[in-house]
C-alpha cells in the first residue's frame, strides 16, 4: 500500500498553480524546402499555432471560443506556447507549452504524453529533431492514481529492441529530499521489470527555496514518449508520497537538461 509520509496542506490556505507546462529539448534541422512552401501557401507557422491545430486534430483541445462550440471532455486549456528553432546546431528549447489541465475529468492523467506527442509533431513538420530532454512542471496534487495504467505502460515499452536501453538522469525540483529513496521504490515499483533508477544525489537549496533531487535511471529506450513514460511514473510516485505541489521533473540523456523559464533557451 502507498504511504504518505509528507502531510497534505491545506487547500484552504496554500494556493496551488493551476497550470502545467512541458518542455522539449534538442536540435532541430529543418527542412530545406520548409521556407519555399510557407511562401507558396501564405503559412507563417510557429509553435503555438501548429500545436493548436495538433491538439485540435486529437480531439485534446480547441480555441473555439463561441458560444456552444465548447470542445467537451477537452484534456486542456491553451495559455501559450514558442519555441527556440535556431538553426546553429546547438541544444535549444525547441518547445514549450503552458496549458490550464482539465480538473472536471476523473481519473484521467496529466496530459504529459499529449502535451509531448502535440510538440514532436508540431516539430517533425518544419524539421528533423535530435531530441535531448523533456522537463514537465505539474501540479501533482491533480495527478489521480495511475498504477493500473502503468503497467499496460511497461508492456508497451517491453516490446523495446533490447539493444535500444539507454541511461538517463531525472532532475526533480520540489520537497522530495526526504522521501528521495521511497519515490526510487515506487519508480522500480510502476517500471514493472522495465525501470531501474539509483538516488544520486541531493543538491544544495536553492535560492527560490526548493531542492533538486537526482536520480539515474535505465529505460527500454531513448525517445520522447520514452522520456514522458518515465515523467508520468516519476509524477505517480510523487502523488503516492503526499507531495502536493507544483513539481519539476526534467529528463536529460545521461546529464540533466538544465531548467529554463519558458521562453528562454538553453545556452
Amino acid at each position: 500500500m502507498d504511504t504518505s509520509p509528507l502531510e497534505e496542506a491545506d487547500d484552504d490556505e496554500d494556493a496551488v498553480d493551476l497550470t502545467m507546462t512541458a518542455e522539449i529539448y534538442g536540435v532541430l534541422r529543418e527542412h530545406a524546402w520548409i521556407g519555399q512552401v510557407g511562401a507558396d501557401h501564405d503559412l507563417d507557422e510557429d509553435l503555438f499555432s501548429l500545436a493548436v491545430k495538433r491538439a485540435a486534430a486529437y480531439g485534446w483541445s480547441s480555441t473555439r471560443l463561441s458560444a456552444g462550440a465548447e470542445l467537451g471532455g477537452q484534456r486542456w486549456g491553451h495559455a501559450d506556447a514558442g519555441g527556440d528553432w535556431s538553426q546553429d546546431g546547438r541544444v535549444r528549447q525547441l518547445a514549450w507549452i503552458t496549458v490550464y489541465p482539465a480538473t472536471d475529468l476523473r481519473e484521467q492523467h496529466l496530459p504529459v504524453l499529449p502535451l509531448t506527442r502535440v510538440m514532436v509533431e508540431s516539430l517533425g513538420r518544419v524539421g528533423e529533431l535530435g531530441f535531448t530532454g523533456l522537463t514537465v512542471r505539474v501540479p501533482v496534487r491533480l495527478a489521480p492514481d495511475t498504477r493500473f495504467d502503468l503497467v499496460g505502460d511497461a508492456a508497451w515499452f517491453a516490446l523495446a529492441a533490447p539493444d535500444a536501453r539507454a541511461q538517463a538522469v531525472v532532475s526533480v525540483l520540489g520537497p522530495v529530499d526526504t522521501v528521495a529513496e521511497r519515490v526510487r521504490e515506487l519508480v522500480v515499483q510502476r517500471g514493472h521489470g522495465q525501470l531501474h533508477a539509483e538516488h544520486v544525489e541531493h543538491v544544495e537549496r536553492l535560492a527560490d527555496a526548493h531542492d533538486r533531487t537526482t536520480f539515474a535511471c535505465d529505460l527500454p529506450e531513448w525517445t520522447p514518449d520514452a522520456a514522458a513514460w518515465l515523467a508520468e511514473v516519476f509524477v505517480d510516485a510523487l502523488r503516492a508520497v503526499g507531495v502536493p505541489d507544483t513539481v519539476e521533473i526534467a529528463i536529460g540523456r545521461d546529464t540533466p537538461t538544465p531548467p529554463h523559464p519558458a521562453g528562454v533557451s538553453r545556452p
